[in-house]
């Protein structure tokens, strides 16, 4: 067996990762909008993959073992002027490797990432309250729940509650909160 490694999303094919994602979002009921209305087509997903590489502070990532894909793990700046040090995680695990630890895996390389280039201050992610396992992952990493939003998610007629979370990746400053 091989070992678990994480590596850039960007030096694996768009049609890789993309297979992947689908695969996350249609065995999760977790994700807050279809993998479809996030990425129409194919070629909406290329055009977000560009933007998320080129974009400056972000983290992307994707565990595997061998050549084939397990998960995958976004952290992107926030494009408001006044949020640039801040931005939003968002990951996903393939069914047949949840429970394997790559979510921890991902999570850890992508905040140590995020350290060592010392653009980020905050992350932030969002989560159903339902969604045990990934609330302990986080939590486990450092992340403190700032919010329950209750009501947050509809789906089949039922509503779900959603955490907001927070990790500081740098520690807060000197109190000059304004």
């Amino acid at each position: 067996m091989t070992a678990i490694i994480t590596s850039p999303l960007a030096n694996w094919p768009a049609t890789a990762v993309h297979a992947l994602m689908r695969e996350v979002y249609a065995t999760s009921d977790a994700m807050s909008e279809t993998f479809e209305d996030k990425f129409p087509d194919f070629e909406a997903f290329v055009q977000q993959r560009q933007d998320w590489l080129a974009m400056p502070g972000a983290v992307a990532l994707v565990a595997h073992e061998a050549d084939t894909l397990l998960g995958y793990i976004l952290l992107m700046p926030r494009q408001q002027a006044r949020l640039h040090h801040t931005a939003d995680l968002n990951m996903g695990v393939h069914p047949a490797a949840r429970g394997k630890g790559v979510g921890r895996l991902l999570l850890a390389a992508t905040l140590q990432a995020a350290r060592a280039q010392g653009l980020l201050e905050i992350a932030y992610l969002m989560v159903r309250a339902d969604n045990t396992a990934a609330v302990k992952l986080y939590e486990a990493a450092g992340f403190t729940c700032l919010a329950v939003l209750e009501r947050d998610t509809q789906m089949d007629g039922r509503y779900y509650d959603g955490l907001l979370m927070r990790h500081w990746l740098q520690p807060p400053g000197d109190g000059a909160w304004g």
